[in-house]
């Protein structure tokens, strides 16, 4: 059978293979044709990660089927163990501590960040392949916040 490989900023290939063919060994020809290394692969088959023990058949992945390639970061450096800056949610909370009740301030950041988590929930692949193919161009920029904005909320 013949499937289609995509990354998620858009580079694709087809692959024929048997379904009896082991995950591990999709992605051995994903790294082969695509350039990215087997323990950077995470495969996705309809929104679930694919497990480098199964088979091709233990998900129903069928002829004509479409995996998704997520990357994995790379492995940490000693730069990127350096100390990170506090992340928005500290800042937030300091913004909203000046303008409510200490207990007031913190159910408001908990409700924000439920918002959040409900939003980004929601967030297909495909979703993010569209936000990520639209040029970062400064007439461009007002409709990327507008989707981004649609699912995590005003920047």
């Amino acid at each position: 059978m013949i499937l289609t490989v995509k990354l998620l900023l858009g580079r694709r290939c087809s692959l024929k293979v048997s379904g009896q063919e082991s995950v591990a060994m999709l992605k051995k020809l994903v790294s082969e044709r695509l350039q990215v290394p087997e323990e950077r692969q995470h495969l996705l088959f309809r929104g679930q990660l694919l497990a480098d023990d199964k088979r091709l058949s233990d998900y129903c992945i069928g002829p004509n089927a479409s995996i998704n390639v997520i990357m994995r970061p790379l492995a940490k450096t000693a730069a990127a163990e350096a100390p990170q800056p506090q992340p928005l949610w500290h800042h937030l909370g300091l913004v909203l501590a000046k303008h409510f009740e200490p207990r007031d301030s913190k159910a408001v950041l908990q409700l924000l960040r439920r918002e959040r988590q409900e939003r980004l929930r929601r967030i297909s692949l495909g979703d993010l392949e569209r936000l990520a193919h639209k040029p970062a161009h400064p007439t461009h920029l007002h409709a990327q916040i507008r989707l981004a904005s649609s699912f995590c909320g005003p920047w």
